[in-house]
């Protein structure tokens, strides 16, 4: 039988998550719009962190998806060891979406996952987007399963997996928090997923209302952005680069937008602004490292 034409790329680590989201994928309790294995590919990002240990991942998954016979691509880091998980996760992505563009990113986040990320962003004082993480293109089908029930599945359908040490480590701050999940209640858990999916809603209203505000042109009007509430004007920006600044790098941008003066122009970020008397020109650049 022949595939739909339209690929999904199962990131794929070698943890029991991903090993039960190829597993469920194969016997087409997941993604049932698409032809298995002909549409999907099977991505590991080898981050090269943990030297040997992470190579030996790398060959399991590669066993793992000659096994399901799914197409199977690696990529590789390089990264240093003190590289932080910030970065490894940008560099993962990066890798994911240059496979086989524009496929779709498939991976196994599960609602544990979920709940940890939204902890992390309150301790960090996020903005209104952080209590609704996990949105956007990438698929996740795993996120209404725990992690009990996942290692559960697994159990249950004699799957083999791997253990990455760092995750017992107190070094990372992601398992500090997920020491803490596990002290509190289900009710808490059961509040905090409430919570997650109302801004996930609001979140979808808000986006939608900004993209439809968002100039489509590289000038920007300085009297539109004058006008509006701040916040309002601080979204919009976000919206015409792309999501490529922080919060602090679009006040500077804003206050530039507001109090330039004619023929000045800064650069925040990949982008360059250029002020004309009532316009603010936006180019975005390929700066070099």
């Amino acid at each position: 039988m022949r595939g739909s034409g339209s690929k999904y790329i199962l990131a794929v680590s070698g943890g029991v998550d991903s090993v039960v989201m190829l597993d469920k994928v194969a016997r087409g309790e997941l993604l049932t719009e698409a032809i298995f294995p002909d549409d999907f590919i099977v991505a590991h990002f080898d981050h090269g962190i943990r030297g040997e240990e992470s190579h030996k991942d790398a060959e399991f998954v590669r066993d793992l998806a000659a096994e399901y016979g799914v197409e199977f691509v690696l990529g590789e880091g390089n990264l240093a060891k003190s590289c932080n998980e910030e970065l490894a996760r940008e560099k993962r992505y990066e890798f994911l979406s240059n496979i086989v563009p524009p496929a779709k990113i498939v991976t196994a986040h599960h609602q544990d996952d979920l709940l940890e990320t939204v902890v992390i962003n309150l301790i960090r004082g996020t903005g209104w987007r952080g209590l609704a993480p996990m949105s956007g293109n990438v698929l996740r089908p795993l996120l209404n399963m725990t992690k009990s029930e996942i290692v559960s599945y697994a159990i249950e359908h004699d799957l083999n997996w791997i253990e990455d040490a760092t995750n017992f480590s107190p070094n990372y701050f992601r398992n500090r928090v997920r020491d803490f999940l596990v002290k509190i209640t289900p009710r808490q858990k059961t509040q905090l997923l409430e919570l997650c999916q109302k801004q996930r809603v609001l979140r979808a209203e808000i986006e939608a209302e900004i993209k439809k505000k968002t100039p489509q042109n590289p000038e920007l009007s300085r009297y539109f952005f004058t006008m509006l509430l701040e916040n309002v004007a601080i979204e919009i920006l976000r919206e015409v680069t792309e999501h490529d600044l922080t919060t602090p790098q679009l006040d500077q941008l804003l206050l530039f937008i507001k109090t330039a003066r004619q023929n000045k122009m800064t650069q925040v970020g990949n982008y360059e602004f250029f002020a004309k008397k009532r316009e603010i020109v936006v180019t975005k650049k390929n700066f070099m490292c």
